[in-house]
């Protein structure tokens, strides 16, 4: 597990000085209550310095715990990758829930159960309550991931993958990687109190799956509406067959440019990346809305197998 990045240094605002009537005396009346308000203001906004990027956070006035407010910063995220899994599915790989500063939720939706599944994975959003921000932070401040030293331990089991959990909050960056959460009954290797810590992050992410243990409200999930998309394309080779028994790949012809040489190569070799936005990502959305997992697309002679990852509001490239 990583640990803290960064300080968590504890102000308070300035009281006005309560001097005696004589030393008073020594500044007009007017002149006296100027400082005292500057005084006053200046310690404030020490108390939320913000992180140097124009952004601002919340006060953290009666017990409430400051975060960012952008809407495109980073309150908490989980995310699921790594271990013996295909290739294409670490390279668009999504999290599996964003909290942004401004309340907005994006998390994985349901996955339909055909195969081939769709190329464009099922990402839904929805805005929640200041309240029910807060609410999130307490939880996952109660079950330790504010907590650097906390020992989540090694279960014995391989090739699963790891749960990193991302917390901006009270002006500190806190990171937990946890190998095989929620994978680890009858594995061995840990401890009882190491077990008892994964059981309370367990708890927390699943519920936040579907957010009603911290929202009262009636949520409203719609589609998220991303803006840019990263394309992962590899090329097929021309003597690869399938066997004729198997569900056969359709077939559609790429809009934009030449795959052979958009983007730039990546590993692992043979894949290269780049990503489309604006009137380009126009064209491309409704083609890659009919596509599935194996889909060949056609550009110039050649035929590729192309994935697709949406970016997040905190992406650019």
């Amino acid at each position: 597990m990583s640990g803290h990045l960064g300080t968590d240094e504890k102000q308070t605002c300035l009281k006005k000085p309560s001097g005696s009537p004589r030393r008073a005396a020594t500044l007009p009346l007017a002149a006296a209550l100027l400082l005292a308000v500057v005084l006053i203001s200046a310690a404030c906004g020490a108390a939320n310095p913000g992180d140097g990027s124009g952004s601002t956070s919340t006060t953290g006035t009666d017990g409430a715990i400051s975060h960012p407010t952008g809407a495109n910063e980073i309150v908490l995220q989980v995310t699921h990758g790594g271990g013996f899994v295909p290739v294409e599915y670490n390279l668009t790989m999504v999290p599996q829930f964003s909290l942004y500063g401004d309340g907005r939720v994006i998390v994985s939706g349901p996955v339909i159960a055909i195969y081939p599944p769709p190329a464009l994975p099922n990402l839904q959003t929805t805005v929640i309550s200041e309240e029910s921000v807060q609410a999130i932070l307490s939880a996952a401040r109660e079950a330790g991931l504010f907590d650097p030293t906390v020992d989540y331990g090694q279960p014995g089991i391989t090739d699963v993958g790891t749960t990193t959990i991302v917390i901006n909050a009270d002006g500190t960056t806190y990171r937990s990687d946890i190998y095989a959460l929620g994978m680890e009954s009858g594995a061995g290797g840990l401890t009882l109190e190491q077990q008892q810590a994964r059981a309370a992050i367990d708890e927390l992410r699943n519920k936040l799956i579907d957010l009603s243990a911290f929202e009262t409200g009636e949520l409203t999930w719609t589609p998220y509406e991303y803006s840019a998309l990263a394309v992962y394309s590899q090329a097929v080779d021309p003597g690869a067959t399938t066997d004729a028994t198997d569900i056969q790949p359709d077939r559609l012809e790429w809009p934009l440019g030449d795959l052979s040489t958009l983007g730039e190569p990546v590993l692992p070799d043979g894949f290269r990346r780049f990503v489309v936005s604006g009137q380009d990502l126009a064209t491309l959305k409704p083609l890659a809305q009919q596509a599935t997992t194996i889909t060949l697309w056609k550009s110039g002679d050649q035929e590729y197998h192309l994935s697709f990852r949406p970016l997040l509001p905190e992406e650019t490239v």
